[in-house]
Order: structure tokens, then C-alpha cells, then sequence
């Protein structure tokens, strides 16, 4: 199913950014953030050429972020390719394709399936916290 499909499929959420504190309104104008926002560690900021490389590293951080924006504590189920494409703005096959690329590279570890993807960001975070800060 294409990202076009997706849209249809899925709604974005919205929410009151009237109650988000200020030193995150402060960062970003409130229209901007009517779909919320994805916390982003200065370590990754830092260090994201090197842990991402030069293939599509936009793709490769679109992809963790949308992994990260579902992360919550007591989820009823893991998230669709589908669903995490959608929030990444890609076509699932393309999302697919770059978080297999994250997988062989050690960054990533996926168990489930396409309907129920559990994703472990380990590898992503002992680069991000390796020596040579």
C-alpha cells in the first residue's frame, strides 16, 4: 500500500499545544507541533554523519525517529511497517528496505512481522554513547 493509500488509512494527530511547556515552544512555533514532537538526543545530533554514513542518512533518521515517536510505555500492540512508514513519510517498501539496511549494519534489531514490528534501537545507542565524545 503506497503512502498516498496511508493517508487515507491513518489520521494525525492533534493536540493542544497550548499545554506542551515552554522551552519546547520556545524551540519551535506552536503550529509546527500540532502533531506533536519526537525528543532527539544531543549525542545523535552530534554524531549522526558518523553513525548514519553517507547512504541516505535522512531516510535512516526518518525511519528511527518514527520508531521512537511510537515507543511508549504499555503499548496493546507493536506498530505495522505500514503505520511507522506512514509517520516517517515514505513508502513502506522504502521504509522496509532502510530499516533492513539499519538491521545488517547492527543498528537496529526487528523481531515480529510487518502487522507487529518490535524494534530494539540497542545498536544505535551504544554507538551514540561509544568513547570519543
Amino acid at each position: 500500500m503506497g503512502n498516498d493509500n496511508c493517508r487515507m488509512k491513518f489520521r494525525r494527530q492533534q493536540i493542544d499545544t497550548a499545554t506542551l511547556p515552554k522551552r519546547i515552544l520556545e524551540k519551535w512555533p506552536a503550529s509546527t507541533l500540532t502533531e506533536g514532537f519526537v525528543p532527539f538526543p544531543k549525542k545523535l545530533l552530534r554524531r549522526m554523519r558518523e553513525i548514519f554514513g553517507d547512504e541516505d542518512p535522512l531516510e535512516a533518521l526518518a525511519v528511527v525517529l518514527a520508531i521512537v515517536d511510537f515507543k511508549r510505555p504499555d503499548l496493546p500492540r507493536p506498530p505495522s511497517t505500514e503505520f511507522l512508514s506512514y509517520v516517517a513519510g515514505m513508502e513502506q517498501i522504502e521504509f522496509e528496505r532502510v530499516l533492513k539496511r539499519l538491521e545488517q549494519r547492527g543498528l537496529v534489531r526487528i523481531s515480529g512481522d510487518q502487522e507487529q514490528l518490535d524494534v530494539s534501537l540497542d545498536g544505535l545507542v551504544a554507538l551514540m554513547e561509544k568513547e570519543g565524545d
